[in-house]
């Protein structure tokens, strides 16, 4: 049994993920405080069977909780225990419909893409190999049905980065059409409370809120009137996504020498694992929220989004640029990494059609030579054969990152030590014989990711990063322009810290191996945001110059700085400097190095 503190440093763990983990739809977000939970829409209803129609309206977010037949589980007013909050995670994602239950019928929604963010850290650990990849839609008319009214009019797509490649995300002004699996997000209730059946007087968001123990009028009948959620619902995780990206050039057909011409671009990414969001042992409800304590599913093994991986074809539109005097239609596959077997990919064009398009299919349904297929990775550039609309070649080449500071705290959240002595220790060779070292010490890598109009790539080598590091990138992006385009260069990321390291793992190992004290000090860390680096260069030079420029470009804004009065010691936090003297923020925490270039 633990002991009070114990519940107490629980209680703690839980509410501090409400700054550091999980992510609404324009930043960050947590499990819900012991105030009023969340709700917006009125009356209850059951959940059923049958998918709505594309065209309904959205649906009602009260259906996500359990008392109205869905699969979340909200959380009194007043708590019992503070282990009560471990409810909101248990599950953490439930299928809109049949809540109840794991399994759910895929949805296919299309929509605009208004934002979105790569790794930028702070979601709950033991629920995720690495963070969630967000890209959030403005949902097409006729999908609007898949919203819920906690929606606040966008929906996200969430997949984890390492399952969802880069070169395949989406940026804002894309369009994208992604199946996968429909959700209410139960760790976020939101909303307004309800009254008590008697005790009008008394607010409640679950029955228990209006019975003796927390409410000392209430009689032990009464329930909990009208309470109103605001879950909102997601595409968490998808797992078939086709990102349109246009504005740009591309080469679209596969001759020999084949020039440039205006073209659409489309990354097309499918597959069925998607981390802990995906996985059948993550996503079952325990009959008690303690036993998520003891629950353990690592390794993940059972992708819940194999089950209808192959029940049909992921089909959609790619709009064509528009069709010059005598055009031609082509396009050009370019296979993207993948392991497992790779569906055949169908393209019908539609070019004597008003809005003309290709028609695609990835044939999920269609047995290869080997099996059924497990996935699909390529990107297709359409155009026009012969368009001859000028365009300029242009080279963005990403060299080098440059860390100013680090972020690394001079305490480290849980020191490594000799496991007898507690003496400071690197390694077991540090500590007297027979004395293990234990602990999780300084947290030096990093997570950082750059976009040139709109097409992402995770920079690489930042496992271990230290303050004055200069790490050489390789990452290229080939931009074919027209003569009103620019370059937009994006780079942002996190630097991780603690909790970050228990990543992958379930709660039990986590907290075996540094300990239950150790373990909430580690969850309530939060990522150290670096600052962003966001240039843009119009045309007609590009920021290339005359031929080619380099540039040494600074984050802006951010954590990080130098002591007060010590000025040339770089610091996170008050306690990083010597007594009596304070952080100075100045953020730009790193810089990066690229050059442009204008080819022929």
């Amino acid at each position: 049994m633990m002991t009070r503190l114990e519940c107490l440093l629980l209680m703690a763990m839980v509410l501090g993920l409400v700054a550091g983990c999980g992510e609404d739809d324009h930043g960050a977000r947590g499990l819900p405080t012991t105030t009023t939970p969340a709700l917006t829409v009125t009356g209850t209803a059951t959940a059923t069977a049958t998918l709505p129609p594309a065209t309904a309206t959205p649906i009602s977010s009260n259906l996500a909780a359990d008392v109205n037949g869905g699969g979340c589980y909200p959380i009194g007013l007043v708590l019992e225990s503070p282990l009560d909050m471990l409810d909101l995670v248990n599950p953490e994602w439930s299928p809109v419909l049949n809540g109840t239950v794991v399994a759910s019928e895929p949805v296919l929604v299309h929509g605009s893409i208004t934002g979105g963010h790569g790794d930028n850290g702070g979601d709950f650990p033991a629920t995720h190999v690495r963070s969630d990849q967000n890209t959030f839609v403005d949902l097409d008319p006729e999908d609007a049905g898949r919203l819920a009214t906690g929606n606040g009019g966008e929906i996200a797509l969430e997949w984890e980065v390492g399952a969802y490649p880069d070169w395949a995300w989406g940026s804002k002004g894309d369009r994208v059409v992604a199946m996968g699996r429909w959700i209410f997000d139960c760790g976020h209730p939101g909303g307004s409370a309800g009254h008590c059946s008697d005790t009008t007087t008394q607010g409640c968001a679950i029955d228990a809120d209006c019975r003796p123990t927390r409410c000392p009028e209430c009689s032990n009948t009464e329930t909990c009137v009208n309470p109103q959620f605001g879950y909102s619902s997601e595409i968490h995780p998808p797992f078939a996504t086709a990102v349109i990206r246009r504005g740009r050039g591309g080469i679209v057909s596969a001759d020999a020498g084949a020039p440039a011409v205006p073209a659409t671009r489309t990354d097309v990414f499918v597959s069925a694992y998607a981390g802990g969001a995906g996985d059948r042992c993550v996503l079952t409800h325990q009959r008690r929220g303690t036993d998520l304590l003891t629950k353990e599913c690592y390794p993940l093994k059972d992708p819940v989004a194999a089950d209808h991986l192959n029940d049909r074809d992921f089909v959609f539109d790619v709009p064509l640029p528009p069709k010059p005097a005598n055009g031609r239609v082509s396009w050009r596959i370019v296979d993207q990494p993948l392991s497992g077997v790779r569906a055949a990919l169908d393209v019908t064009p539609r070019d004597a059609d008003p809005q003309p398009h290709l028609e695609v299919s990835v044939r999920m349904t269609q047995a290869t030579a080997d099996s059924l297929p497990t996935g699909y990775a390529a990107t297709l550039f359409a155009g026009w054969k012969n368009d001859s609309t000028p365009l300029t070649h242009v080279r963005v080449s990403v060299d080098a990152v440059s860390i100013h500071n680090a972020l690394q705290r001079v305490t480290p959240v849980v020191p490594k030590t000799c496991s007898s002595s507690h003496a400071m220790c690197e390694s077991a060779a540090d500590c007297p014989t027979g004395e293990s070292c234990t602990g999780v010490g300084t947290v030096k890598r990093w997570r950082l990711q750059v976009a040139v109009n709109g097409e992402w790539r995770e920079l690489t080598g930042l496992d271990s990063v230290s303050s004055g590091d200069v790490i050489p990138q390789s990452a290229v992006f080939d931009q074919y322009l027209p003569s009103d385009g620019a370059i937009e260069l994006l780079a942002n990321g996190d630097g991780e810290d603690c909790i970050h390291t228990m990543l992958g793992k379930s709660l039990k190992q986590d907290l075996a191996e540094i300990g239950f004290g150790n373990g909430v000090n580690c969850l309530l860390s939060t990522p150290h945001d670096p600052g962003a680096v966001h240039a843009v260069y119009a045309a007609p030079d590009f920021g290339a110059g005359a031929d080619a420029m380099s540039y040494q470009t600074p984050s802006v804004g951010g954590e990080g700085g130098s002591c007060s009065t010590t000025g040339n010691r770089l610091c996170v936090l008050d306690a990083d400097c010597p007594s009596g003297e304070h952080c100075v923020t100045t953020g730009g925490a790193f810089s990066l190095a690229y050059r442009i270039q204008r080819l022929p």
